[in-house]
């Protein structure tokens, strides 16, 4: 096993070529793709940013109860965040493909270009994806302290703010920066996105091989406005991983032996190349990202969301301040829950010799338990999808949401029904997390080799308490 990367099986790529199908080769290759479906959902972005501005919650309404009635909060954090996550697992990057921030960047990268700014690479740390990760950290804080998925005017300035950053990263550094060093969503696309179904490969070595033109890869053709050469740097031909691949089909496109192929294939691919230790920003992200899937599973049971946010009600009221009940709640979630959570993992692991330092069982452990991660976030994704769905002609209706949840709130009006019961979200769930539970115990096994067992009680232990709470959803409430 290489001390970097653990390839299991140097085989080449498994799946059915998509672009076989002649609708499909022609959709992926069509000048406009994918670019017509980015200025789409970048109409989207700024119609919500828009509308939403300035909307704040009305006074004696439930914040939550506001966020589902108003048309801007129901779509970004009830409909599509789900949606995002449940795509990324399955699919792998799709989002990517049509991400109107990616757009936004490209465009403005060029604008810089044309003006002679002086564009720099992106630098090593901000590609290592610290800013990301720190970010992303940002963003979940905001959640908790100031409700920013639940008041449609300050998702507005969120959306505007990841506007502005997009476009001034393309003005100041090249080839797709934004995507590759600042967007805080990349973190948990690339994790969650690894194994997913859909990925560009590479038929064989030898086209490639013997190709002259290297016009996948060769800076050449970046500049072109389409079928350029990889944006992201990366070099198709080789590709066997899907951590930074964002889809977008360019080389698909000018590739000269059309050896290029866009694969369905099953999920976590054994052939795919694996780390056994993940990178310190890809560590520090998972580790952030399971405290705040522990919030998340918790908070549709009323006992055990209490049980989780005991320390930080704790808190709260020791510092006599219950306008930081919030903040105190994102200290917790987001750093010193995952902070007690990783230390009892790094030190359960050192105790029975599995590890020889803090560090390598953290980074060991974290690829593989991040499937099981995302099994519960995709868990606690249905079950705000399900009950939120049913508010979207509501608030197509009243976009505002204003009397619409007032008459709510002094229950003149019936909220909508959740689109099924809590009970079949449960057994569901439980699916999830089983079926996340086999791949992580098999990502720990290609990426580490043969393990001894203490090394799978993290994925066993995780499973456990997201599978009893989840099951709580349903039947214990």
């Amino acid at each position: 096993m290489n001390a970097t990367i653990c390839v299991v099986e140097q085989v080449r790529p498994k799946g059915i070529n998509l672009l076989a199908f002649g609708p499909i080769r022609r959709f992926v290759t069509w000048a406009g793709f994918p670019f017509v479906f980015q200025m789409l959902t970048l109409a989207a972005l700024l119609s919500l940013a828009v509308f939403g501005w300035g909307q704040m919650t009305p006074k004696g309404v439930p914040d939550k109860l506001y966020a589902k009635a108003n048309l801007v909060n129901l779509v970004v954090w009830g409909l599509f965040w789900p949606g995002i996550v449940w795509a990324t697992v399955l699919l792998g990057r799709v989002w990517c493909t049509i991400c109107p921030l990616e757009l936004v960047s490209n465009v403005f990268e060029r604008i810089g270009r044309r003006f002679g700014i002086a564009q720099r690479a992106i630098p090593a740390w901000l590609r290592a994806g610290w800013l990301m990760v720190v970010l992303y950290g940002v963003l979940q804080m905001c959640v908790a302290g100031l409700h920013l998925h639940r008041v449609p005017g300050y998702t507005a300035v969120f959306l505007w703010g990841m506007v502005a950053i997009a476009a001034a990263t393309g003005l100041v550094l090249r080839d797709r920066a934004y995507c590759r060093g600042v967007c805080p969503v990349a973190p948990l696309l690339k994790v969650y996105g690894r194994g997913g179904m859909i990925a560009a490969r590479a038929a064989g070595p030898s086209a490639c091989q013997s190709c002259d033109g290297k016009t996948c890869a060769s800076a050449t053709y970046r500049s072109m406005l389409d079928a350029r050469s990889c944006p992201t740097l990366l070099n198709p031909a080789t590709l066997d991983s899907s951590e930074d691949c964002l889809l977008c089909g360019q080389c698909m496109k000018n590739c000269e032996p059309r050896n290029m192929q866009l694969l369905l294939r099953r999920p976590f691919p054994p052939e795919d190349a694996r780390v056994p230790l993940a990178s310190w920003p890809v560590t520090l992200f998972i580790v952030i990202v399971s405290g705040f899937v522990f919030s998340e599973v918790t908070s549709e049971w009323a006992a055990a969301k209490s049980v989780f946010l005991a320390p930080a009600d704790w808190a709260t009221k020791a510092l006599g301040a219950p306008s930081l009940a919030g903040w105190m709640e994102g200290i917790w979630t987001i750093g010193v829950f995952p902070l007690l959570l990783w230390s009892v993992i790094a030190g359960l692991l050192l105790l029975f010799k599995g590890a020889t330092s803090f560090g390598e069982p953290v980074r060991r452990i974290a690829l593989p338990l991040a499937v099981v991660i995302a099994a519960g976030q995709m868990a606690k994704g249905l079950a705000k999808f399900v009950s939120w769905a049913g508010f979207l002609p509501v608030a197509w209706n009243q976009p505002d949401g204003v009397s619409n949840s007032l008459a709510m709130a002094a229950k003149t009006m019936k909220q909508p029904a959740s689109l099924v019961s809590l009970e079949v979200v449960s057994v569901v769930g439980v699916a999830l997390l089983l079926a996340g539970l086999w791949f992580s115990l098999r990502e720990l096994r290609y990426s580490n080799g043969s393990v001894r067992g203490i090394w799978r009680v993290p994925m066993f232990t995780v499973t456990g308490i997201f599978g009893f709470v989840i099951i709580g959803w349903g039947f214990l409430q």
